[in-house]
């Protein structure tokens, strides 16, 4: 067996996958053509009464999402964001690896326009996601509780799309307390299997009484390089998946390291995400990527 068929037995949370920042900044196709399978897309609820659905932008003025432009949408719906990956992915067979989303929770999904028991905020979310989907498309946190909190293989994952939600503490926007306590309240309601779609992240910027208690019970973890890397033992025990910023590309850096020579004495990263993921130097870095 090839190098390149071995890692499709690889354990998802063992994997490494190429990753864009802000992907709706450029062509999702273009981007998934060229093998990226981590993908953000930043969300904002600031119109969901009158859209019932989110938008997908950063900067205010909209001017970072790029519309009608190679197979984007021409509108800030995430429906129809999610709707590109779909397409994408019947268009390839499902015969891909799995893509995963990090949906950036720009707003708190529980406020007072989100009322948390109600068709808005996380059941909104909810449904969009799962209304965007063809069927057995996703795999969600319900599929991992019903393997046991086991990870499957990349080829067991051949086809899928799993979703994660994630946010940060402080910076330009007010994604703070607001992501936090969705992202919190989320997990608990996955937990108790009731809002079980979406995976949840910690992210190491996190502050509140509530901060441990994501830590404890993520898969998923959004750090940095160093902080992974010192985590790695109790990462690779807990099945997390990991993702950080890679600045180091930028700074023309590269990291040396390799799953089955160097892994576990290097960096502990499965979605090294950067604006720079369709140059060369970034491919170089990693011959073990999907």
């Amino acid at each position: 067996m090839s190098l390149k068929e071995e890692l499709w037995d690889i354990p998802y949370h063992k994997a490494f996958f190429k990753t864009s920042h802000n992907s709706y900044v450029h062509s999702i196709r273009e981007q998934l053509n060229k093998g990226v399978r981590g993908l953000e897309y930043d969300i904002h609820d600031n119109k969901i009464q009158q859209l019932e659905d989110f938008e997908v932008y950063h900067l205010e003025n909209h001017v970072d999402s790029l519309l009608s432009e190679n197979g984007n949408p021409s509108n800030l719906l995430l429906s129809n964001w999610l709707k590109v990956l779909d397409d994408w992915s019947n268009d390839q067979n499902k015969e891909h690896a799995p893509i995963t989303l990090f949906i950036e929770l720009k707003d708190n999904i529980i406020d007072s326009n989100n009322e948390p028991e109600e068709l808005y905020g996380i059941k909104k979310l909810n449904q969009i996601i799962v209304n965007s989907f063809t069927s057995a498309t996703l795999f969600t946190f319900k599929n991992f509780r019903e393997k046991s909190f086991k990870w499957p293989t990349v080829r067991e994952l051949k086809g899928c799309i799993i979703i994660v939600l994630v946010s940060y503490w402080g910076g330009y926007w007010a994604a703070n307390e607001g992501g936090f306590n969705s992202r919190v309240r989320y997990m608990n309601n996955c937990l108790q299997g009731k809002d079980d779609i979406c995976f949840v992240s910690w992210v190491q910027e996190d502050q509140g009484e509530k901060s441990s208690y994501l830590k404890e019970n993520s898969y998923f973890w959004k750090c940095s390089l160093g902080y992974s890397t010192k985590n790695f033992s109790q990462n690779s025990e807990s099945q997390r998946v990991t993702r950080a910023d890679f600045d180091k590309i930028v700074w023309g850096m590269h990291v040396k390291t390799y799953y089955n020579k160097s892994y576990e004495n290097g960096y502990r990263c499965n979605f090294p995400a950067t604006d720079v993921w369709g140059t060369d130097k970034y491919n170089n870095c990693f011959p073990w990527s999907f």
